[in-house]
């Protein structure tokens, strides 16, 4: 039995579908490689899977069990983990307090955290030498080993990666994939969306490709990357579609805008700060800070608009009445 195992995914953006009902798999201590151009579907679908976007149509099942409609603050605990491009760190918070705030929101035992995070340095030692350091002050390949190990901190079955490589220099992305590469050595598979279509299926066992939000193509890494044309094509750009008919090109260029759509943080921290955050009139890093330190207060509920009322009328009368009082007194004091 598949880890993963999508069929039928049809998903997209105020109802109307980028993704045409693909179907994809991936086994346990696999790298999977997910390929096409810019807007062909490969971040929404990532989204779909897990669960920050809802399905139009089809399933999802992990680990044995249908994951579709499932929060994604759900899915992420059951160990399908999410590491969406544009990194999402704090810059203000430090390595270390960024590493241990992961671990809380995923409900990491406390006694579990320490090896936890030593596993996590051992597998990016330029961490370990930062830890202090504030994230925001990291250069970008550390930045993205981050985000890397605030996913890993988790200890997922699955991790989908989208784009790791963006912006970063060769060098740094010989280094990431390296680490990626031994992923499935400790129990991790490995579901990644790249740019660097050549590194990515030296790593990959098997690689689907993504057009224009269908499936083209799906089968050993070893098959595709002996297709010249198409790991030509992944680097200087797909002639055949600039082709298109206008209002294709249209379509096309309007879907790549919605997948170049930053994700800067994980659902539940979207969910669970931002908006107590906004809810509270704090700042969201506080909340974190707090949080990090064991020091976060259960929210306390918003009063309702009755009780808001009831109380401010009991504050005018009070207030009245303290007036009231002073008022006599003088009288009394002439």
């Amino acid at each position: 039995m598949a880890l993963l195992d999508v069929r039928g995914l049809r998903t997209g953006y105020e109802g109307i579908p980028v993704v045409f009902g693909i179907d994809l798999s991936v086994d346990e201590g696999e790298v999977i490689a997910l390929l096409g151009a810019n807007g062909a579907g490969k971040t929404s679908t990532l989204r779909a899977v897990s669960g920050m976007i809802p399905l139009l149509d089809g399933d999802v099942t992990f680990d044995g069990a249908s994951i579709r409609g499932r929060p994604a603050e759900d899915i992420a605990r059951r160990g399908l983990v999410h590491v969406p491009e544009g990194r999402g760190i704090f810059p203000s918070l430090g390595v270390e307090e960024t590493l241990r705030m992961a671990g809380a929101f995923g409900k990491v035992p406390k006694d579990d955290l320490e090896a936890r995070l030593e596993e996590t340095y051992a597998t990016f030692p330029r961490l370990a030498e930062r830890r202090r350091q504030q994230a925001g002050t990291l250069s970008g390949g550390e930045q993205q080993m981050l985000a890397l190990a605030r996913g890993l901190i988790w200890r997922p079955k699955l991790l989908m990666i989208d784009e790791m490589s963006q912006g970063l220099a060769p060098r740094i992305v010989a280094d990431l994939f390296e680490i990626v590469a031994a992923f499935p050595e400790r129990g991790v598979s490995v579901l990644l969306v790249e740019q660097f279509v050549g590194r990515a299926l030296e790593v990959a066992r098997r690689a689907y490709v993504l057009e224009k939000g269908e499936i083209s193509f799906a089968g050993t890494a070893a098959k595709l990357a002996k297709d010249e044309d198409f790991v030509k094509g992944s680097y200087l750009g797909d002639v055949a579609v600039e082709r298109l008919p206008e209002d294709r090109r249209r379509q096309r260029d309007a879907v790549a805008a919605v997948e170049e759509v930053a994700v800067h943080l994980p659902p539940a921290l979207l969910r669970a700060l931002y908006e107590r955050a906004e809810r509270e009139g704090v700042a969201a890093e506080d909340l974190i800070r707090d949080a990090v330190a064991g020091r976060l207060e259960p929210a306390t509920k918003k009063p309702s608009g009755r009780a808001r009322k009831t109380s401010a009328s009991t504050k005018k009368a009070s207030t009245n009445g303290r007036k009231k009082a002073t008022a006599k007194t003088g009288r009394r004091r002439g």
